[in-house]
């Protein structure tokens, strides 16, 4: 009797110990996940001594702004804040692409105004493919988000450097715009 009870305690210490193991194993996974970065691009541009309302209107008119690069869209203003989404049209340089990736990478655009200074923040960078078998999702995957069967690492790399140099070409309109004068000024 004693033995098929030692038997029965060790059983169970075996399976509570597998439980606890588990259970740090999936806790470990979930910190890491927590932890990771996401990518942004952000910077704080210093404007001397004009006063946020002007540079809330700057911010405005630039998210109203049409461009042939990018579309702008869900443009929303509260406060000192302007947010939009710029979207860009991606497609393989090649004739016949191995992987036909073509479709739109998008991000959301910040910009938060304060007296004599701004803050511009890109973040949500994502690829989504026209035809959905070729998505790239979050350019902060290490693994697009339709597997690597349907891209592979060379283009999913590619397609994140592009998705970078778009951002870029954003933030660099942002600030071009936000120095110029208001040309529509209605004082005299």
């Amino acid at each position: 009797m004693n033995f098929s009870f030692m038997l029965q305690n060790n059983f169970l210490n075996s399976m509570l110990m597998s439980f606890f193991c588990f259970g740090m194993i999936y806790a470990q996974t979930e910190n890491n996940s927590a932890l990771k970065s996401e990518t942004k691009l952000s910077e704080v541009v210093l404007l001397d001594s004009i006063p946020s309302k002007v540079i809330m209107d700057r911010a405005v008119n630039w998210a109203k702004l049409e461009t042939p690069k990018y579309i702008k869209s869900n443009r929303v203003s509260s406060g000192s804040k302007v947010e939009c989404v710029a979207t860009f049209t991606t497609k393989p340089k090649q004739l016949n692409p191995e992987f036909d990736y073509t479709g739109k990478i998008s991000m959301k655009v910040s910009i938060e105004v304060k007296d004599g200074k701004y803050r511009y923040t890109i973040s949500n960078i994502q690829h989504k493919s026209n035809n959905g078998k070729v998505n790239g999702g979050s350019i902060d995957n290490v693994v697009p988000e339709s597997g690597s069967m349907a891209m592979d690492d060379v283009t999913w790399k590619k397609l994140k450097g592009e998705a970078m140099r778009n951002a870029q070409i954003v933030a660099n309109d942002i600030k071009e715009f936000m120095i110029k004068e208001n040309t529509n000024n209605d004082e005299w």
